[in-house]
């Protein structure tokens, strides 16, 4: 036992070294945003099964704004075979993020931030008042499992759709990101493409019948507003200077040194 000491003595030490401490609190807050908006989805995913089976009349809404959809022809511009779906559009905004090095880490923590807040916000939202859901035909009678994930929203509508703060967070990420492009046509073109992306695809959902169009704007707003609220985003993870370097040191030491002596 006596032997191991120093050998422990020796790990603390190249800890301590290669660590810093702007490096521990900046991975200990991003964990613990990270395990919150885990938490977030557990418990939405419970209760959005929870408000599915309760009884209550099941006749759709009337919805002006559909039928105005319906009216002026817009699935001209909504794509119903698109391949990319809400989980696959998280996937490339996390990516596209990550590409962007430090500014790109500083958005995705703000848009978790955001994500978790909004979404935690509309599950008390849609279990304060049951609204039938635009499908007449869909049913859920269980039973209750918190660990099989429905994304769709089972047979109940939502208000607001979550679908839509993902939407939003995107094209927010996309815009801000796009700035530090010096062609000024790639940074236009890019903006312009994902916003009307985003529209078609809220317009989409809409004609799809599987958010009433008050979920969508009443989302979209919600998640601008909890975007600009400074103090919702208080004590986030601020990235280390030069953290690519710190990750090189802690992981690969050899490689560090020989970079610092360039």
């Amino acid at each position: 036992m006596l032997k191991l000491c120093p050998r422990v003595s020796s790990i603390k030490y190249h800890y301590r070294l290669r660590v810093s401490y702007e490096l521990q609190m900046y991975v200990l807050k991003s964990l613990r945003d990270l395990l919150l908006l885990a938490l977030e989805f557990f418990i939405e995913n419970t209760m959005v099964q929870v408000v599915s089976t309760l009884r209550h009349n099941r006749t759709p809404l009337r919805d002006l704004g559909y039928e105005f959809l319906v009216y002026i022809n817009a699935d001209r511009i909504a794509f119903f075979n698109d391949p990319v779906s809400v989980e696959h559009l998280a996937i490339i905004w996390v990516i596209f993020c990550f590409l962007h090095g430090t500014k790109g880490l500083i958005v995705i923590q703000k848009g978790a931030r955001c994500l978790t807040i909004a979404r935690s916000l509309r599950i008390c939202i849609f279990s304060l008042t049951l609204l039938p859901s635009p499908k007449p035909w869909c049913r859920f009678t269980g039973p209750i499992n918190p660990f099989r994930a429905h994304v769709g929203g089972i047979c109940n509508d939502l208000l607001y759709s979550g679908h839509v703060v993902i939407y939003t967070l995107t094209a927010i990420s996309f815009t801000i990101l796009s700035r530090e492009y010096s062609v000024k046509f790639l940074r236009s073109s890019l903006r312009i493409f994902t916003w009307f992306y985003v529209f078609q695809r809220i317009v989409c959902t809409i004609l799809e019948r599987h958010h009433y169009s008050i979920d969508m704007v009443l989302g979209f707003i919600v998640t601008m507003l909890i975007w600009q609220c400074k103090a919702l985003h208080r004590d986030l993870p601020r990235v280390p200077h030069n953290l690519f370097l710190h990750l090189k040191q802690l992981f690969s030491p050899k490689v560090y040194s020989i970079l610092k002596e360039v």
